[in-house]
């Protein structure tokens, strides 16, 4: 609400104070991952000694930009003298048009992936590079481009421009598979649109890509992994190189997903100039509100992690059954009636490798009912007794259904679209487990000062 209060007053009012910024801004965005990516990146630039502006509450629109710039203004209408201020900003993939009309200079872009996701604003893949590529033709020379090497449609990315480019992507190959993810959508060669061949793949169309009929490949990216390491549901262990440096990074978040958050933002700290040794501030990340974030209730530990599309409930799946031992889980689907009624996507979640690895789940949301007839065919009511499901469309009362028939001590995950999980952090609110977000996020970010 700050930030349309202020545009309204004045249109100009996010340009003017973004150039105000000395050392320019650094945009982040993609499909999954950029608000971890981001909150990875800002530990690396404090410890580093910058003083990053970010749009902590994860509203990544032009609004949500203008509110973050107002909320670090001075009564006087303009930034505070800080020279080592810089900006730092999630931005929705298909609000990037509209905020490099506002971001004219930006220092980096950094894109994480791809996928299908809200089909109602963006359609398919093919159309979402397409906004990004068409608003990319306005950037100058100078900014410079941070790139998943890994996912065909962000590696080349606006292929014509001269910009600098800097590539991060997995050289371990052990994570990956040798035979095509189920969940990919296939994505063609972005020069000749032929089929492409993968000679490993880590999830979805992420992976080592080729093309056999142009010759076009995966480019050889400067920061890497090359030692991956998945610690079951809580952390991951990386060894990262990069053009100056080797690195040894625990994560303490989990699944594929987040080694490659964590490469971004080692990447564009890499293109930022940063020091090396500032690269191990992405050890202390704490999770982000529904990013697996943790609440502890009635003597167990609750994590909230968000799934908004086929391949982020995948991977966040894999994230916590990665270890194969069972455990407590509640899953949730909603949709936005009149706005994003399709959630035609849950055909596409991998469910099907994951059975018998939920005990007893319940399933909740205005679309539950849905969801129990997809893991009905994805073989998890044939699972044995443990696998009594349980319907409730509520998620407050699924919640506590849930949390009540998980053992004494043991952990419940809560894995779910947005309303959902929204529902159920509400209650979580009220009942005094947690704070407002925008309350823990300023709070979190006083505290890194």
């Amino acid at each position: 609400m700050p930030g349309q209060v202020a545009l309204t007053i004045d249109p100009a009012a996010l340009a003017d104070l973004v150039a105000e910024i000395p050392r320019g801004a650094v945009l982040v965005t993609g499909s999954n991952g950029k608000g971890t990516t981001c909150r990875m990146l800002s530990q690396v630039m404090r410890t580093a000694g910058l003083h990053p502006i970010v749009n902590q509450e994860g509203s990544n629109q032009r609004s949500g930009l203008a509110t973050a710039m107002v909320a670090h203004s001075a009564a006087t209408g303009h930034l505070p003298a800080d020279r080592q201020a810089i900006g730092l900003f999630e931005v929705d993939e298909g609000s990037m048009p509209e905020i490099l009309r506002h971001i004219r200079r930006p220092k980096a872009l950094v894109f994480t992936n791809i996928f299908r996701d809200q089909l109602d604003r963006y359609l398919e893949p093919a159309y979402t590079k397409m906004l990004l590529e068409r608003a990319m033709q306005t950037l100058p020379e100078g900014t410079a481009l941070v790139l998943n090497a890994d996912d065909p449609r962000i590696a080349c990315l606006a292929s014509g421009l001269t910009n600098p480019r800097i590539y991060y992507g997995m050289d371990d190959t052990d994570p990956g598979r040798d035979s095509a993810d189920p969940t990919s959508d296939c994505p063609r060669c972005p020069r000749c649109d032929g089929e492409l061949s993968y000679t490993c793949v880590y999830y979805a169309h992420l992976g080592h890509w080729r093309c056999e009929g142009c010759g076009l490949a995966r480019p050889q990216p400067q920061v890497r992994a090359t030692k991956v390491d998945l610690m079951g549901p809580s952390s991951a262990h990386l060894q990262v190189v990069t053009p100056t440096a080797e690195s040894v990074l625990e994560i303490p978040l989990p699944g594929l997903y987040n080694a490659y958050n964590a490469l971004a933002a080692v990447a564009a700290a890499e293109e930022c100039e940063l020091p090396d040794s500032s690269f191990s501030a992405i050890e202390r990340i704490t999770a982000g509100s529904l990013r697996m974030e943790k609440v502890e209730v009635a003597g167990h530990d609750v994590y909230l992690a968000l799934a908004k599309n086929s391949n982020g409930y995948t991977e966040v799946l894999r994230a916590v059954l990665g270890d194969r031992k069972p455990k407590r889980v509640l899953l949730g689907l909603n949709d936005f009636p009149g706005k994003q009624p399709d959630t035609s996507w849950i055909w596409d979640v991998d469910f099907a490798s994951l059975t018998g690895l939920v005990t007893a789940p319940v399933v909740c949301g205005n679309r539950a009912a849905d969801l129990a007839v997809r893991l009905k065919y994805a073989g998890w009511l044939e699972a044995g007794p443990d696998a009594d499901l349980v319907v409730e469309p509520d998620p407050v009362r699924a919640f506590q259904l849930a949390l009540a028939r998980t053992s004494p001590g043991q952990p419940l995950w809560v894995v779910s679209t947005s309303v959902v999980l929204g529902q159920v952090r509400d209650w979580l609110r009220h009942q005094g487990y947690v704070k407002e977000v925008w309350r823990e996020q300023r709070g979190s970010a006083r505290w890194l000062a």
